[in-house]
């Protein structure tokens, strides 16, 4: 089973990351580019043992920008730990994962279901972020070259992925 979400883009006027932390302000653009965050399960299937595991498997990809973490998600908590070695943490991510899980958690009000959930967030999580070639600074060498700027040709000529 695969999820895509898509969100429309935005751009940062002014505030940078601080606007993370109150109270920090920031101007922000929507866009018409769009991303997308490709979601679905790590594993086949569950383990008859995985109940006694307090710990989900999280995998967030970033192919265009060369970057992948790994994590580790506490079921009864929907925090995250980061637990790969090269890649420092990623706030912005970190929480629109656990506050997406939590919100999901809080939504369902039968037993049954939320069961179902749990079932489904210990086959893991294995995300994918992807965001609109317009995101990116490729405009400069795709109009250097002479191509048209539409993503067909920043697919085929950059070979970056692009939903």
């Amino acid at each position: 089973m695969e999820v895509v979400a898509s969100a429309p883009g935005k751009v940062l006027v002014a505030g940078g990351y601080l606007v993370l932390e109150r109270p920090n302000p920031g101007l922000v653009l929507s866009t018409s580019a769009r991303f997308y965050a490709i979601v679905r399960p790590i594993h086949d299937e569950l383990s008859p043992d995985s109940w006694a595991w307090a710990w989900a498997d999280v995998k967030v990809t970033s192919p265009q920008l060369s970057r992948e973490a790994a994590y580790k998600l506490s079921i009864k908590n929907s925090t995250l730990q980061l637990t790969s070695a090269r890649e420092s943490t990623n706030p912005f991510v970190e929480q629109a994962i656990q506050f997406s899980i939590a919100a999901a958690k809080v939504s369902i009000t039968d037993k049954e279901k939320k069961d179902a959930l749990d079932k489904l967030l210990l086959r893991g999580l294995n995300i994918t972020i992807l965001g609109s070639n317009d995101f990116y600074s490729y405009r400069k060498q795709i109009e250097a070259r002479g191509l048209p700027l539409t993503p067909e040709w920043q697919k085929l000529d950059l070979g970056h992925q692009l939903l």
